[in-house]
């Protein structure tokens, strides 16, 4: 097939170059005077398109061709080792549908039973009489505010005591933005904190430049144990957490962070946090 597009093409060529050549030479045209009207034809213009166009097929022709025969010639030449082959064949198998699996029909009365059996029962406890409902895992404990984040239990010092520097950096900053404001910090006489001043235990801090002030994650509802305690005379300040245990825990001298020497601090009874110079022994 490829050799006889490449012949008619040829034949095209040929045949449509010498009627179109005829109008740009000399010709001799004395061999056309047996067929009526031939002569005047090809002497004429439109000889000149019909041999352009005759060529310009034959070229089309020849391109077809050769470029079937070079398609043919790749694919047939693609594979040309025993691996390639094999490569090939273990591709074709994959790309092989698999085969369908049978479905085995149920009756309704069967399929219905199956699906009862299957689904999950719930378990049922009974009811006691006067039973406290059990905590939920997120309550939190009776001593946090709810803006608070959830603190560690009190078995983990390490724990308690990020949060107690955490809670003391956010104050720290709040009384900063506060003294840039109103030159001056917070008047406050005497340290103390939550269980003496209630939740204004900085004045006028919050809510302008803290949301809410934080109250030490083991300060108990009656007021007892740990607490941060703050005091001031308007022109320097002192921050603590005061009354913690430092056992067990990390190290609570960072982000600026102190351990006040003033109060004889031990392992279990310490107070730590920010103060200005001038009340460095307040």
């Amino acid at each position: 097939m490829r050799g006889f597009l490449v012949f008619l093409g040829v034949l095209f060529v040929l045949s449509g170059g010498a009627l179109a050549g005829a109008q740009l030479g000399p010709v001799d045209l004395s061999m056309l005077d047996a067929v009526a009207g031939a002569k005047e034809f090809v002497a004429s213009p439109m000889a000149l398109y019909a041999g352009g166009g005759a060529a310009g097929f034959g070229l089309l022709l020849i391109i077809i061709a050769a470029a079937t025969g070079g398609g043919k010639k790749e694919k047939s030449t693609r594979v040309t080792t025993p691996a390639q082959a094999a490569a090939v064949e273990t591709g074709e198998r994959e790309r092989a549908p698999a085969p369908e699996t049978p479905v085995t029909k149920t009756a309704p009365a069967e399929a219905k039973a199956s699906l009862v059996q299957s689904k999950p029962q719930p378990v049922l406890q009974p009811a006691t009489a006067g039973a406290a409902p059990k905590p939920t895992a997120s309550a939190q404990p009776p001593w946090s505010s709810p803006s608070d984040p959830p603190v560690a239990p009190p078995s983990d010092p390490r724990l308690l005591n990020r949060k107690r520097v955490s809670d003391l950096v956010s104050i720290n900053d709040a009384l900063k933005a506060y003294h840039a404001i109103n030159s001056a910090y917070p008047k406050a006489a005497g340290l103390a904190g939550f269980s003496e001043r209630g939740a204004a235990w900085i004045p006028g801090l919050a809510p302008d430049f803290i949301s809410t002030l934080p109250r030490d994650p083991m300060q108990a509802s009656d007021m007892s144990g740990p607490q941060y305690v703050y005091v001031s005379d308007g022109k320097d300040y002192k921050l603590l957490a005061h009354g913690v245990s430092l056992l067990g825990g990390t190290n609570v001298e960072v982000l600026g962070v102190r351990i006040d020497p003033t109060r004889n601090p031990t392992a279990k009874n310490a107070s730590f946090g920010f103060w200005s110079p001038g009340f460095a022994s307040a």
